[in-house]
């Protein structure tokens, strides 16, 4: 009897655990990560780029309070529409004209809501599309770096580019250097030269989103670590594309085999920002596992071909368009063999019922 007793007192009333955070408990993570990035703005006094964010946050908000099919009190819709805005914004260079921003925006997120529904009812980003438009439209704001031609020669172009100025060093650069030098890497045998703490910390890139680079790495670990982004997508890209850059990139411009610049193709272009807040949109990536390593695997591939070793102030959005495009095929084939999955469990389970009762 006190067994029983014992074995009452270990039932609880909520018997469920969650494998992975809700939705809400997701958009929370991202939202505050990337309000991380608009805290640095403000931080660094980057005034321009602020009002860039707002802008493109007014019209996820304005195309929100004209749906009338939805309450805009509702917490969940406000933070969705706030990521949107955010990322646009911090997509978009800082001289591009507000008011311009704020249209292309509206234009995009009310055409998105009212045809693919919006969230994860969507098959494509309206971030990334937001951002092509505004290139082709104004592409004379969008700075793309420039280097002279025996520079792609080297196997440090990243050095090159921070010693030329392109990449400033910032005030404190020289005494973390020094002190990452004589308390870490010396335990290596290895040093890093001044300037690369700079292009982690802040780049200075006229786009948000390429400067906060050491942020950005937090910003993934944190949502790697709380189940928020599945690591295959964003591994299987990296690995694909920092392959390609290490191996194959100096072959077309007659650089050292093998001597790619990982460092900058993965620092510049707004590469990692772009890759764990955007590559895995909800509603644009494959359901299973083959799925999203073939996504990945694509992603990098094209990766590689329209960024290059980096330097691109717009060529991400592209590859978000294009890979949205193949996760299309890539869920219709997932569709096709999971119906056939799903039909002959059903009809074993079918046969299994049949044989027992003939029994």
């Amino acid at each position: 009897m006190k067994n029983k007793e014992n074995l009452y007192k270990s039932i609880f009333l909520g018997p469920f655990t969650y494998l992975r955070p809700s939705v809400r408990t997701e958009a929370y993570i991202v939202l505050s990560l990337l309000l991380l990035h608009v805290a640095m703005l403000f931080i660094t006094k980057s005034f321009d780029s602020l009002l860039i964010i707002l802008a493109s946050l007014l019209a996820a908000f304005a195309v929100e309070f004209l749906n009338k099919n939805q309450s805009y009190k509702n917490l969940f819709v406000i933070i969705s529409s706030a990521i949107r805005g955010l990322v646009i914004g911090l997509l978009l260079p800082s001289n591009f004209p507000p008011v311009a921003v704020f249209f292309i925006a509206f234009f995009v997120l009310f055409i998105n809501k009212h045809t693919l529904g919006g969230f994860a009812n969507s098959w494509i980003n309206p971030a990334a599309v937001t951002v092509a438009i505004c290139w082709i439209i104004g592409v004379r704001f969008f700075p793309a770096l420039e280097l002279p031609g025996t520079a792609f020669q080297s196997k440090n172009i990243a050095l090159l580019l921070i010693q030329n100025g392109t990449f400033p060093l910032n005030s404190f650069d020289v005494t973390v250097t020094n002190f990452l030098n004589r308390r870490l890497f010396s335990l290596f045998g290895v040093s890093i030269p001044e300037g690369y703490f700079s292009l982690l910390w802040d780049s200075h890139a006229s786009i948000p989103a390429f400067r906060f680079n050491l942020l950005t790495i937090i910003s993934s670990i944190i949502l790697l670590g709380t189940d928020v982004l599945n690591p295959i997508i964003p591994g299987v890209f990296i690995f694909t594309y920092g392959i390609l850059v290490k191996v194959a990139a100096p072959f077309f411009y007659d650089g050292t085999i093998f001597q790619g610049d990982v460092i900058l193709a993965l620092l510049s272009s707004g590469t990692l920002f772009c890759t764990f807040f955007l590559l895995q949109w909800h509603g644009t990536t494959p359901f299973t596992n083959r799925g999203k390593w073939l996504y990945g695997f694509f992603a990098g591939v094209l990766a590689f071909f329209i960024l290059g070793i980096g330097l691109s102030p717009a060529g991400f959005a592209f590859i978000i368009l294009i890979t949205n495009i193949l996760s299309l095929f890539i869920q219709s084939v997932e569709n096709h063999f999971l119906k056939d999955f799903t039909s002959s469990v059903l009809l074993q389970q079918v046969k299994a019922v049949k044989e027992g009762n003939d029994a």
